[in-house]
């Protein structure tokens, strides 16, 4: 499968955009030399369309790379970066990485965080031109903050680079530069690099689509030289799961459980109102869903998204506070990493994808884990007791502590599940449907403390961190899921039930 969080772009980029111009009216670029160089790269790039000037800063992972795609210049000009300060960077601050007598095919790798003249926030590129230019020996320095280009302060400056983000390769960007003032042939081929292990400044970050269900969460990434906020996850076949996979607004909607079974809470379960399957004393069989629920919900309907209570129809997170590394959807406490997977570089934390902490680091009082999460330094090698997890002092705690489940269902282990009339560990209930439940995470936090809520090392859980914001994410399978143990129990409460029977029948 492809990678959603970048492949997405390539799916929204259908409308059309205006050409960028000279001061003299000619729209760049001209000819057919970037065109050809993305077609042949299977870029859905059309360099006309979407030839940009921003971003002008971008925000670098720990390795990039810097490669020569294109030389077609009588200058050698060369490529460099520099940090972004607020000022016209001083030449002791433009760090040359392709010199001029770097040819097509020259590929180089920076780990950038690594590297002293790095100040740690946000970079520029620059392009030096000339014979064999370099920083001390040029005709001039264009920027990718074209303020600071030798003509930035004209009211209509000639454009000197044009910038295209990949839409093949995520984190990924081409930097198409012309070196006269004049403009030139306006072909932007004189000097073409292709860098990876950036994304513009903004991106990243956390956002909201406005989409229903699974798709509501996204990354803010660049398109065109602008963000926007692209689906963490696409659209999937709907699941009974308690998440709305087909984004269509509805949750664990159609078709989607074997034949005599119903989608409740997430669990494909035995259908009541006929065979052996009645509900417990203090529920009834609701004929139309085929679900136990609390006597005073038999005749109310609620709308989507809301849940029946007492006979009252009500937000079905409402007061919910769920077990660590938790988020309540839908009514159920879940790891919402759970449908997330996240790019050999990125882990999921609190339903964002996050560069690994070998790049990003951790925070004073924390550790970086082989998982790529970071962790309470005094929970390093620690391994809490099924139902707890480490604190940052070290000490292992109840994870239903302080826990308040969604409505109907009480929390054991770390889990909130469907309760038979009475309040758990921390829970609430107020008799809710007792048959099915949706119990996720058996897999523990990334300090493999036994805490429920997390997941493998594969999809990050959330650590006690709670970091925030990442890009690069797609859409992933769950693996198996804990509840599976549930309904073997029920199996076996079942035919307990037709022993019983079958015992009074001799």
């Amino acid at each position: 499968m492809k990678r959603a969080a970048w492949a997405l772009p390539v799916l929204l980029w259908t409308h059309a955009a205006a050409a960028l111009s000279q001061p003299d009216g000619t729209p760049i670029p001209v000819g057919g030399s970037l065109q050809g160089l993305f077609t042949g790269r299977g870029e859905a790039i059309n360099a006309l369309n979407d030839a940009a000037t921003t971003p002008e800063t971008f925000t670098p992972s720990c390795g990039l790379t810097f490669e020569v795609l294109q030389r077609n210049a009588g200058y050698k000009n060369s490529f460099g970066w520099y940090n972004v300060t607020g000022q016209k960077p001083p030449l002791s601050d433009h760090h040359e990485f392709l010199s001029c007598n770097d040819g097509v095919g020259t590929v180089k790798t920076l780990d950038i965080k690594k590297d002293p003249a790095y100040l740690g926030g946000t970079i520029g590129f620059y392009q030096a031109t000339g014979s064999c230019a370099t920083v001390t020996n040029n005709a001039a320095i264009f920027y990718s903050e074209k303020k600071y280009n030798p003509d930035g302060s004209q009211a209509n400056p000639f454009i000197h680079l044009l910038i295209y983000n990949s839409t093949v390769t995520p984190k990924a960007f081409y930097f198409g530069w012309e070196d006269l003032l004049s403009g030139g042939d306006n072909d932007f081929d004189d000097l073409t690099t292709f860098v990876t292990g950036i994304s513009c400044s903004g991106g990243g970050g956390k956002c909201q689509t406005g989409k229903p269900g699974v798709c509501a969460d996204g990354t803010n990434q660049c398109q065109s030289g602008t963000l926007t906020c692209v689906p963490l996850v696409e659209p999937s076949a709907e699941k009974c799961d308690g998440f709305d996979n087909d984004c269509n607004g509805s949750v664990d909607d159609g078709d989607i459980c074997p034949t005599g079974q119903v989608c409740d809470n997430g669990v494909c379960v035995p259908k009541c109102g006929g065979g052996e399957f009645n509900c417990p004393v203090n529920k009834a069989c609701k004929p139309d869903k085929g679900v136990c629920v609390d006597p005073a919900c038999l005749t109310v309907t609620c709308p989507e998204g809301s849940k029946c209570v007492g006979g009252t129809c009500l937000d079905p997170c409402s007061g919910a506070s769920c077990p660590k590394g938790q988020a309540c959807i839908a009514g159920n406490c879940v790891d919402p990493c759970l449908a997330i997977t996240c790019d050999s570089s990125q882990v999921c934390t609190a339903g964002a994808c996050i560069d690994q902490c070998q790049c990003a680091g951790c925070a004073t009082g924390e550790q970086c884990e082989a998982s790529g999460l970071c962790t309470p330094a005094a929970c390093a090698g620690k391994t809490c007791p099924a139902g707890q997890y480490c604190q940052s002092d070290g000490t292992c705690a109840d994870a239903c502590g302080g826990v308040v489940c969604p409505a109907g269902q009480s929390c054991s282990l770390g889990q909130c599940a469907p309760s038979s009339g009475t309040g758990g560990s921390g829970g609430a209930s107020d008799g809710g449907a007792g048959s099915g439940g949706l119990v996720i995470g058996s897999g523990g936090s990334s300090a493999s403390t036994g805490a429920g809520g997390g997941v493998g090392a594969n999809k990050g859980g959330v650590t006690e961190s709670g970091d925030e914001g990442g890009c690069g994410c797609r859409a992933g399978a769950g693996g198996p899921r804990p509840w599976h143990a549930l309904l073997g129990s029920f199996a076996l409460l079942l035919l307990m039930r037709r022993r019983r029977a079958s015992e009074r029948k001799r």
